[in-house]
């Protein structure tokens, strides 16, 4: 225990009272025996002198002042022994720096238990400004202290000679050391071996100019666990100083996992099918991948660290810096130059079209720009190709976007509407439709993107285009989607069917004419055969035993033959009706139909019939099809070279039709004739041998082409004639 200055002990006082007392002091608190040396030393007069306690304990208290400016020792005993304390008198002190600075010292005896003199205590105060800069210092050091603790990175403070004095928890985790296992080594210990060379020599030119920086900029850094394994890092290097002169305080992150997420985006970068080019504020190229190499004509190492104007036409160049700063300032990932034609520059200085997107990337280094690159060269060419074709095109084209603006028309699209391209271009298309028409047309084009197909505009509609001079004109529209970089556009092809117009409704004039005369004609001529077939039979039947067997073969024929011309008459008024035989549909049992028709059709012959397949039962146009079943059965019948035979028909279900077939066992239809039994008058025998008009497979052909079916024929096996057909059946 320091005795109390000034005052013999008595040992009552509690040592921890008086320790706390001298501790918590902020004057220099020194105790001195009978021959001047120190053997008591507080914390305060570390700051005040700049010595610690082990440095300066035993060592004379003249020591700590220059010569002079303290009293001799036995001049200080003898006066301190006729108790006359010295208090408050100013002098100068030496700090271990070398320093002499203003002290006021205050100087007791110190008396044992007897009351004798046994010492002395001195107390000195600094009344200078470095005193309380000092102590504010002591201060700040605890909080320095406290700070770099709770530092989320590893902090490593190292002297000149690479000792290291400090360090914190973080520290401890990630190179896996405790603390008292650094204290004192060199940072060597922390590096790689194969770095260690070079490491004093840096930290000997950092300690000549030292400054805030990072350390190794541009260059990959590594440290070295405890357990030997190596990870990278990002050290900051910050100067402190202290009074022991120059530290440096290094900051040290473990980036491993940035490292990984790095390499993830470089392999990401690397397998993009598209050129990707990454620069930063300074437009320096700082990463590119193959792709890149491949379009450009640069090798990697060509291109980094080299300003990315290289890659752009020199027509382009003194725009560009004020275009990347624009974009730096207010970065979002969009579309290049939306709307502008953009070119790339390759090495060999050839020039092509390119789309670019934009992509803004935060890294540690601040936020870099990726740009992904597209050569265009081929998807240019196509569009020319496609241009070239819609423009050569014989009817007219327009393409529209979603929002109804024209986009593109050819030349046919100028005359027939009578406006020039640039009037048209960009215009809404509604300009191109009449005003009674242009209320419904946005909600069916909406209609139309949100299910767009190859199909017909309007089907079963009267449309109608309109031209500049405000005339009509009926139109067909066939729409078509075409996908584009910008999204779905529809390609029209408008076709001006007035002259077609014209001519169906002259066509169906002369139908009609042509209907009309074949009815009076078969009505005005039936009427005299009739007369004469009314005579013959007269003649037959008044004269009868009185002509010879010649005559009576001659009138036989003359009333078999008008039978044939009546028949004729009849079979080609229904030609002329055969495309309008539609009627109402019915609902009817078609298997039913068919045998309803052999019945009639084979009534008194021989014959056979066999049905296969499934038969609907189906709504559909009753009459036309009978008359088909009629005309194919009676044909097989009145044909066959047999006394008696089989009629297969079958049926097998299509989409939204039925494929029919009516199959004989006679004698067939040579292959050179398959063609010729479907035109009129056509017969392969004698009509004295097989009574007909040869009118039926024309009207067959003619009522099955009327719904929209096709008939053909072929061999049926082993013997005979197969008619196949299709017809439109709504089943259920």
């Amino acid at each position: 225990m320091t005795p109390t200055p000034g005052k013999p002990e008595t040992g009552h006082e509690p040592d921890c009272l008086l320790a706390a007392i001298v501790a918590s002091s902020n004057d220099a608190i020194i105790a001195c025996d009978l021959d001047g040396n120190i053997h008591s030393w507080n914390p305060a007069a570390d700051l005040i002198f700049g010595y610690p306690a082990h440095e300066i304990m035993g060592n004379p208290l003249a020591s700590l002042f220059p010569r002079g400016q303290l009293p001799e020792h036995a001049q200080l005993c003898q006066l301190l022994q006729q108790d006359e304390p010295l208090g408050h008198f100013e002098t100068m002190r030496r700090c271990k720096s070398g320093m002499e600075l203003p002290v006021s010292l205050t100087i007791s005896a110190i008396l044992d238990q007897q009351g004798r003199f046994n010492g002395m205590s001195v107390i000195a105060r600094d009344f200078s400004d470095g005193y309380r800069i000092n102590a504010r210092l002591a201060q700040s050091e605890r909080h320095f202290r406290q700070l770099v603790e709770a530092a989320p990175n590893a902090m490593i403070m190292i002297d000149k000679r690479g000792q290291i004095e400090m360090v914190n928890a973080r520290a401890e985790q990630i190179f896996g050391y405790s603390r008292s296992e650094l204290i004192g080594k060199t940072m060597e210990v922390l590096i790689p071996q194969r770095f260690r060379h070079h490491h004093p020599g840096l930290r000997i030119d950092y300690f000549t100019s030292p400054s805030t920086r990072e350390m190794g900029r541009g260059r990959d850094l590594f440290a070295l666990r405890k357990d030997g394994s190596e990870f990278p890092v990002e050290i900051g290097l910050n100067p402190i100083e202290t009074g022991d002169g120059i530290k440096v305080l290094s900051a040290i992150v473990d980036i491993s996992e940035r490292k990984r997420q790095e390499q993830r985006f470089r392999q990401v970068v690397e397998a993009a099918p598209n050129a990707m080019v990454m620069i930063d504020s300074s437009g320096q190229i700082e990463m590119v991948n193959a792709q890149t190499e491949q379009i450009f004509g640069y090798s990697r190492e060509e291109l980094l660290g080299q300003p990315v104007e290289m890659l752009i036409p020199e027509r382009f160049h003194h725009q560009h810096p004020g275009l990347r700063s624009s974009y730096f300032s207010s970065p979002s990932t969009r579309t290049m130059g939306s709307g502008r034609d953009l070119f790339g520059r390759r090495k060999n200085g050839s020039e092509f079209p390119v789309e670019i997107g934009l992509n803004p990337i935060e890294t540690a280094d601040g936020i870099k720009v990726l740009s992904s690159i597209v050569d265009t060269s081929e998807r240019k060419r196509q569009e020319l190709r496609f241009r070239q074709v819609v423009e050569a095109a014989p009817n007219a084209m327009v393409m529209i976007d979603k929002h109804g603006h024209i986009e593109m028309l050819n030349a046919q699209a100028e005359q027939i509407f009578g406006y020039s391209r640039s009037e048209l271009m960009g215009k809404p298309m509604e300009i191109l439709i009449p005003q009674r028409f242009r209320h419904h047309h946005p909600g069916l084009r909406s209609d139309y993107f949100a299910d767009p197909s190859t199909r017909a505009m309007g089907s079963g509609r009267d449309l109608f285009g309109l031209r500049k001079d405000g005339s009509e004109f009926p139109v067909e529209i066939g729409l078509n989607p075409i996908e584009t970089a910008d999204g779905i556009k529809v390609l029209s092809a408008i076709v001006d069917i007035s002259e077609r117009k014209r001519f169906t409704d002259e066509l169906s004039r002369r139908n009609q004419e042509l209907n009309n005369f074949a009815y009076v004609a078969s009505h005005d001529l039936k009427s005299p055969l009739r007369g004469v077939d009314q005579l013959a039979t007269w003649l037959s039947e008044d004269l009868m035993g009185k002509f010879d067997k010649d005559t009576d073969e001659h009138l036989r024929l003359m009333r078999v033959r008008i039978k044939r011309m009546e028949k004729l008459l009849d079979d080609l008024l229904l030609y002329f009706r055969a495309g309008q035989l539609g009627g109402n549909l019915e609902r009817i049992d078609i298997g039913q139909l068919v045998t309803d028709v052999f019945d009639l059709c084979c009534n008194d012959r021989p014959y056979q019939l066999q049905l296969n397949g499934d038969f609907p039962i189906a709504s559909i146009h009753k009459v036309p099809l009978e008359l088909v079943f009629r005309n194919l059965i009676n044909n097989a019948i009145k044909h066959h070279d047999q006394a008696s035979g089989t009629i297969t028909v079958s049926a097998t279900p299509g989409e939204g039709r039925y494929e029919f077939a009516v199959a004989d066992d006679g004698p067939g239809i040579a292959e050179e004739h398959r063609e010729r039994v479907f035109t009129m008058f056509q017969t392969l025998r004698p009509r004295d041998e097989v009574e007909g008009s040869g009118m039926g497979l024309a009207i067959v052909r003619k009522t099955i082409e009327s719904f929209n079916g096709n008939i053909t024929l072929g061999n049926n096996t082993p013997r005979g004639a197969v008619f196949q057909f299709s017809w439109p059946c709504k089943v259920g």
